[in-house]
């Protein structure tokens, strides 16, 4: 069994603390998933069942999936492990012995849960900044789903240290016009 298994989470946030809109992300940025398979390959991520099940591609290589959902009894189903929870989760990875960490990877009520029950050891954040998408959610704010907390107001010293990531130049695939995108790092002093 694996004692000092790092607890992560990975989120992207949009304009206003938005996380989804419809199960999906409501933009499409490159650099996000160049970061995201970066940071969590070859580790297992951890899914709500919605954000699972409306990814565009699914399991996710190279990595272990495990959905969470009360629906199940900690099986595996077609490569990916289904657990009961998300304390079932962690524990699965945990005896499994065979990584060092995991990451929690959504929806909104699964990182709610994680941060109320301080599981969380390190948060990878991407703000996406996007104009067009921001008008969009000032005009009609609850067709979207949103980070459960705002994160100015939980991520804060002494709690979490910050560390903006950076990519050498030509890493990253090119962005589109209208979308920024900026990569943090908060590790939870312990």
């Amino acid at each position: 069994m694996n004692k000092d298994l790092l607890i992560c989470a990975s989120v992207a946030i949009g304009p206003r603390g938005i996380i989804g809109k419809d199960n999906v992300m409501p933009w499409h940025s490159k650099q996000d998933f160049y970061h995201f398979r970066t940071i969590t390959t070859p580790y297992p991520c951890i899914f709500g069942r919605n954000t699972y099940m409306n990814m565009p591609k699914t399991p996710l290589p190279n990595r272990l999936n495990i959905v969470c959902s009360s629906a199940f009894d900690n099986e595996y189903i077609n490569d990916v492990f289904y657990a009961h929870s998300l304390e079932s989760a962690i524990d699965f990875v945990k005896f499994s012995g065979h990584w060092d960490k995991l990451f929690i990877c959504g929806g909104s009520s699964i990182y709610k849960y994680a941060l109320e029950k301080d599981l969380i050891d390190v948060l990878y954040l991407t703000k996406i900044k996007d104009r067009i998408l921001r008008r969009q959610v000032m005009k009609n704010p609850e067709s979207f789903c949103y980070f459960p907390y705002r994160t100015d107001k939980i991520l804060v010293k002494p709690k979490w240290t910050e560390q903006q990531i950076f990519y050498d130049e030509g890493i990253l695939p090119p962005e589109s016009d209208k979308i920024k995108v900026d990569f943090f790092k908060y590790t939870r002093v312990r």
